[in-house]
Formats: structure tokens, C-alpha cells, sequence
């Protein structure tokens, strides 16, 4: 069975070191290139044979570890000059193996330098700038979380402790609940008073990045009116505690207090909308989308005209009759 794996990954060898002067000719003489491409097919049937045989995944070729085959691919493709197979003809596989390797290795910062420049294009330093810690500001639309990142600086930490966020032991972060739709301008915010403070960051939504350098985005809402996930109900909510708001949402027609929420049904959506308007509360797209739909339901009910029934009321005129009498006394109530 082993004979047969080998003369498999044997005819696989032989089959990409042959096709080799097609897919990628080599430059040079042509005695260069002859002697070249003898070399550059035994050296690559060895490669591929010594790959094989040392797969994490087995001894087919095909089944070997992909990021190593095209690693290996990669650096045989890109020697296309007969002159570099001529200078290493008496390197054996092992040290070509050693040499694309370590060849790989030494392109990484090739790879990094392009990580450098996206930076660089998304990074904005303060004309004040007090730090050379630079704060990464992310969303986490998992979670829901605006988080910022960064190494540790004490501008950094006082600045994101007055947004009110908190340290996770890695990043520092701030949660928005989902009925928040503000998010780019959190991150706006956050990103506007670090550069105040003397703090490069990055931001890597050019948008929003624009945001934050010209200090566009709205004042943070703390009070919504929201779509209730559990109840048909439309949900009241505001943050810091607050008594005066408490007895005014408690005012609203059969509103009921629960968890920290006040809860109103959706059918009294004219008073919602008038107790959100007079207390500066944002109504979020979902809740809107149920108080339409309330008003239209409301609206779509067909109106019957009621007419009060004509009766017709008797006279009491047994009163009156005695009233009208003679005002004599009666002979029996007289006294004797």
C-alpha cells in the first residue's frame, strides 16, 4: 500500500516539474535555459516529494496543508530566470526547503508594510497631540459595544472614563442596546474627545472618521421610547434616576411600571407621541413603526353615528295640583 502511495505522489511530482517550462519559461541563453529547467524539475520533484511525505494530513500531495503548497508553489513560480537555478544547482531539497522559508519569512514585513499603510490612511493625529499612544475606536455590533483600544495612557483613560465607559481588562468599551441607532455618533464622540485631548486615533470609517475631526455628530440621547421585546407594549426608558419623569410617564393611560421601564400599550400612541415631544424623549424606528401602525388601525374603524332615543318624559302634575289647591285646611286637620 505505501508503494502505491509514493508511485502516486511520485506521477504527481513528475507531472508539475514537467509542466513547469509551460507555465512559467525561464529567462536566459538558451543553453541557460536548458540546463536551468533540468535543474528547476529535479529540485521541485524532490520539494514535492519531501512536502508529501511530511504532510500533517497525510501522504498525498493533494491532501497536503494548502497554505504550505502554495507557499512552496509561490516561491518556485516567482524564480523565472535561469540564472538563479544555475547558481543554486548544488543546493540539494533540504536547503531549498530551508531557503523558501526562510524566504517567506523575510516577505512578511512585506505584508505588514500594507497593514502600516491602511493604518495610515485611517490614523488622525491632533495639531495639540500630548501622546504618542495611539486609541483604536471599533464597533462590536455582536455585542453592541463601541470599545476603544489601546495601549495603556492616562489622557486615554480620563478621557473615556467622562463618556462613561468601562475597562473589560483588555479594551475599554461603552455598551449601546440595541435601540440605540446612534452609533456612528459615539464613536464620533469618542473619537472627537480624544483628539482634544492630544490623542491620535483610528477611526476606520472615512465617514465617520470626518465626524470626528469636525466634532459633527449629535448629543447622546438618554431617553427613548422603544419597541418592548416581550409585551405588546411600547416601552418608556431613561437613564439616572429621575422622580419628576416617573410621575409623568405614570400619567399615561394605563402605564405600569416594570424593571426599571414604563410600559404604555400601543393604542394611546397621540399621548406617547405628545410625553416624548414635551420631555425631549427620541422615539426609536421600530416603536415608531408600531404607533403608525396603531393610529392607522384606529383610523381604518368605520364610524357609526349614534342619535340619542326621543322620549318623551311625563309631567308629575300630582304636585302641582296640590300646589294650585285651595290653601283652605281640611275639616279633619281642624282643631276642634
Amino acid at each position: 500500500m505505501t508503494e502505491l502511495f509514493a508511485d502516486e505522489i511520485m506521477s504527481i511530482a513528475e507531472t508539475f516539474s514537467e509542466k513547469l517550462d509551460k507555465i512559467v519559461p525561464l529567462s536566459g541563453s538558451p543553453k541557460q535555459v536548458e540546463w536551468a529547467n533540468r535543474i528547476r524539475s529535479k529540485i521541485t520533484k524532490n520539494l514535492i516529494m519531501y512536502y508529501a511525505f511530511n504532510s500533517k494530513k497525510g501522504m498525498y500531495f493533494i491532501e497536503m496543508d494548502e497554505d504550505v503548497i502554495k507557499k512552496a508553489e509561490r516561491f518556485i513560480l516567482s524564480k523565472d530566470k535561469a540564472s538563479f537555478w544555475i547558481e543554486h544547482r548544488e543546493k540539494d531539497y533540504f536547503q531549498f526547503q530551508r531557503l523558501i522559508e526562510s524566504t517567506l519569512y523575510f516577505e512578511e514585513p512585506k505584508e505588514k508594510s500594507i497593514i502600516d499603510k491602511a493604518k495610515a490612511e485611517a490614523i488622525v493625529y491632533p495639531n495639540d497631540q500630548k501622546t504618542k499612544v495611539v486609541a483604536e475606536i471599533i464597533f462590536d455590533d455582536e455585542i453592541n459595544e463601541v470599545k476603544v483600544k489601546s495601549e495603556k495612557d492616562q489622557i486615554i483613560i480620563n478621557t473615556v472614563k467622562s463618556l462613561h465607559y468601562d475597562w473589560s481588562g483588555k479594551v475599554w468599551y461603552r455598551e449601546t442596546v440595541p435601540y440605540k441607532r446612534d452609533v456612528d455618533d459615539r464613536i464620533a464622540e469618542v473619537g472627537n474627545k480624544l483628539l482634544l485631548a492630544g490623542v491620535p486615533i483610528i477611526i476606520w470609517d472615512e465617514t465617520i472618521r470626518k465626524k470626528a475631526i469636525n466634532g459633527e455628530y449629535e448629543k447622546e440621547c438618554f431617553r427613548w421610547v422603544a419597541k418592548n421585546k416581550d409585551k405588546n407594549m411600547i416601552s418608556i426608558i431613561w437613564e439616572c434616576r429621575s422622580d419628576e419623569l416617573y410621575r409623568k410617564a405614570k400619567r399615561l393611560p394605563h402605564a405600569e411600571w416594570e424593571n426599571g421601564i414604563m410600559l404604555v400599550p400601543e393604542r394611546y400612541y397621540e399621548e406617547i407621541r405628545d410625553f416624548a415631544k414635551l420631555n425631549e424623549f427620541k422615539i426609536t424606528p421600530p416603536a415608531e413603526d408600531i404607533l403608525s401602525k396603531a393610529e392607522e388601525e384606529e383610523n381604518s374603524h368605520i364610524k357609526t353615528l349614534i342619535k340619542k332615543a326621543d322620549i318623551k318624559k311625563e309631567k308629575n302634575t300630582e304636585l302641582q295640583d296640590i300646589l294650585n289647591s285651595s290653601r283652605d285646611v281640611l275639616d279633619d286637620l281642624k282643631d276642634d
